[in-house]
């Protein structure tokens, strides 16, 4: 297949990561500029940090005062399992040199991930995936611009429940694949459990990492390969 042929399908297929990065973009760049953060420097973390959770908590610890280093470490600890994101997806995407799959791994959120590595076959080309990760970061740009030139425009009790459609978005994306094995529902299950149980005790971000650590040695013993092909 044509590498334009495969770009625009990836395009195609980002639609549903687009209509949920839109919203809580909005939402974003209106929290943004309600923190008093400049137009060009809202916009410069989604072009540049493209991490919704760690760009929000950036936010708020700017409002706060915190210094650089703060907002620096916890940024980095929010978006560890980028890791293991990345490897994931990078063990199906074989196409392309090394230098191109680095450079592509910067696309890879939670929502692109869930998207890629749920298909039957996922497509094993740079071009695919070119245009899947570049529609959704475009996405989130052009939804935090609209946020923050527009902040005037929409009520606080309706900018702040754009947010929740990221987590349903993410829902959407997951359940459909995981329900084809109660296997990997099973293992889900476990993700969401030990989740609320470790953040009982630590912050919500190392529980998200711990669990999915965790969930994932459990996956090794209870799936088996047709679940995933």
């Amino acid at each position: 297949m044509h590498r334009w042929t495969l770009f625009k399908r990836g395009m195609k297929d980002g639609i549903p990561v687009i209509l949920g990065y839109i919203p809580i973009g909005i939402a974003y760049g209106m929290m943004a500029v309600n923190a008093h953060v400049s137009i060009p420097a809202t916009l410069s973390l989604s072009l540049f940090v493209y991490t919704g959770a760690g760009q929000m908590a950036g936010i708020n610890m700017m409002g706060q005062h915190a210094t650089i280093l703060a907002i620096v470490c916890t940024t980095f600890i929010m978006n560890l399992r980028h890791i293991i994101l990345s490897t994931c997806v990078m063990d199906k995407l074989h196409d392309g040199k090394r230098w191109q799959r680095v450079l592509l791994s910067f696309f890879i959120t939670d929502e692109v991930f869930a998207l890629y590595t749920s298909k039957p076959k996922p497509i094993d080309n740079i071009s695919y995936f070119f245009g899947l990760g570049l529609t959704c970061w475009l996405s989130w740009f052009v939804g935090s611009w609209l946020g923050a030139v527009s902040t005037n425009l929409l009520p606080p009790v309706l900018s702040s429940a754009l947010g929740i459609s990221l987590y349903a978005m993410f829902i959407a994306l997951v359940i459909p694949g995981a329900k084809k094995s109660s296997r990997l529902l099973m293992v889900v299950g476990c993700t969401a459990i030990l989740s609320t149980i470790f953040s009982q005790f630590l912050s919500s971000n190392w529980a998200m990492i711990c669990a999915t650590l965790l969930s994932a040695f459990i996956g090794l013993w209870i799936v088996k390969e047709e679940d995933v092909l």
